[in-house]
């Protein structure tokens, strides 16, 4: 199997930003994913900021594979939701500046049909932020991990927003006993990003793996995975997002090993 996806880093926003920047073009990523909090959050990072982060990017020759906006807790609630969207709007206006059309985010599980006020808000705070988005002309993917694909598709659906996206996290799906291999094609065309991950190693993952007893809890069928994502026409960025307390460098080389060995 070839693979011809990029590798990317999504950088940990505990750590200085430019550093990383260097320390992933040395590792031989070609792109970068950016959390929108600290010293990157919109509020924060202004336009001679956004316009140093863009140059350095240049000058390693990295991409800004997407902008991560970070999201402490469900869209399902009307606390402080309104100015939850507008910050949000800023991280979208920001991502297209510093030159990346994806914007990630943990949305939260859609609530079921029986709970019909807490739904209503979901899927009404989830079609804003895919109107906003699409004003800024970036695309919101969310983050999977929380239901399987065929719900996730479903819901996406319903609204028919092209600027709404999903971002396939099989080490969050592996942590839920959630397939990724079946995820990535039931979602098909909604996927605009993909991490290169799964969940060994992450403490208290005790759900069976859902291809069988040959795999332990949280290991992912990187071949199959890989292979479904050419299935659907997915030929943009493997991201490695190292696990917390995880050196960067020996993940990403770990990973961008075992890559290899599969071509």
């Amino acid at each position: 199997m070839m693979i011809r996806n990029p590798l990317g880093l999504r950088l940990d926003p505990d750590r200085p930003v430019r550093d990383q920047i260097f320390e992933a073009a040395r590792l031989g990523a070609k792109g970068v994913v950016l959390d929108a909090i600290g010293d990157l959050a919109p509020q924060r990072l202004a336009e001679t900021g956004r316009r140093e982060l863009r140059h350095i990017l240049r000058t390693v020759e990295l991409s800004l594979i997407a902008l991560s906006l970070p999201t402490r807790r469900p869209f399902d609630t009307t606390d402080q939701l309104d100015e939850r969207i507008r910050r949000a709007d800023s991280a979208f206006a920001m991502a297209y500046d510093l030159g990346t059309t994806v914007v990630l985010a943990r949305v939260g599980a859609i609530p079921p049909q029986d709970d019909a006020a807490r739904r209503e808000v979901f899927t009404n705070a989830v079609r804003e932020l895919g109107q906003r988005a699409d004003h800024r002309g970036v695309r919101l993917a969310l983050e999977t991990g929380t239901e399987p694909g065929e719900k996730l598709k479903a819901f996406l659906e319903t609204l028919g927003l092209p600027s709404l996206a999903t971002s396939l996290d099989p080490g969050g799906l592996l942590q839920t006993g959630i397939d990724p291999v079946a995820t990535i094609r039931e979602l098909a065309h909604w996927v605009a990003h993909a991490y290169a991950n799964d969940a060994t190693g992450v403490s208290g993952v005790s759900a069976l793996n859902p291809r069988g007893f040959g795999f332990p809890p949280g290991a992912l069928d990187w071949a199959e995975y890989l292979g479904a994502l050419e299935e659907i026409g997915y030929h943009g960025f493997l991201t490695v997002w190292p696990p917390p307390g995880r050196p960067a460098a020996a993940h990403f080389t770990a990973i961008s090993n075992r890559l290899k060995q599969l071509s």
